[in-house]
């Protein structure tokens, strides 16, 4: 076996969309109760009173939201941002040490909001992004394995990358070249989840993805 490619992610993004079967027009209002419940499942990392705002500047009622956001610590950035057809979670830099009190808390929060304000969901997505700095190699020879002999016919002379774009069912992997990192990659990683499937699960088919993706070109890191 070659040897291992030492690299770093420099920047990761995960976004968690759940979209109801209807809208939650129902929801208690004003929603103070609401609000307050989904504050106590926050709180323990890192949310408060201070974070929470309204968006009520959209021009449809499909971009209207609550927005929570972290604010101890406030780097790196956490938000839960619940409107009348979805919960849409965002987290910077998550790293998998704190992965079980980032899926405690969200989840309790995204239960919540099932509870008091009657959402029904409907679909899970889970993306994530990461920007992969390479230490010891150029990218373009990390990348080199995933380009087929008739690919290269496109091209008069050799490729400068290789990058590469797989959709199976509702989920998508892109592997292409970073803009925000010198000599990196940028990984995207796309899944439909079950509306049933527990925050648990979709976090081990994540760890598995991000850890066959590693394997199959050759990276060696701390994910």
């Amino acid at each position: 076996m070659p040897e291992k490619t030492q690299s770093e992610i420099t920047y990761s993004l995960l976004e968690y969309t759940s979209a109801f079967k209807r809208p939650i027009f129902g929801a208690p209002s004003p929603p103070g109760e609401l609000i307050a419940s989904i504050l106590d499942e926050l709180g323990p990392s890192g949310y408060s009173f201070s974070g929470v705002e309204f968006s009520l500047q959209a021009p449809k009622l499909d971009e209207l939201a609550i927005v929570f956001r972290r604010m101890t610590p406030a780097v790196p950035a956490r938000s839960f941002a619940l409107g009348f057809g979805k919960v849409h979670i965002r987290a910077e830099n998550l790293d998998w040490t704190e992965a079980d009190r980032f899926i405690s808390s969200h989840k309790a929060a995204l239960d919540a909001v099932r509870k008091r304000g009657g959402a029904e969901i409907q679909s899970q997505q889970l993306v994530v992004g990461m920007h992969i700095q390479l230490k010891d190699r150029l990218r373009k020879d990390v990348t080199a394995p995933l380009r087929s002999p008739i690919a290269a016919e496109l091209l008069d002379g050799e490729a400068d990358f290789s990058g590469v774009i797989l959709l199976q069912g509702k989920a998508i992997f892109v592997i292409d070249a970073s803009v925000g990192t010198a000599n990196g990659l940028f990984v995207r990683i796309s899944r439909e989840h079950q509306p049933d499937a527990p925050f648990e699960e979709l976090a081990e088919v994540l760890r598995n993805d991000e850890r066959r993706i590693f394997d199959v070109l050759g990276l060696e890191g701390i994910l």
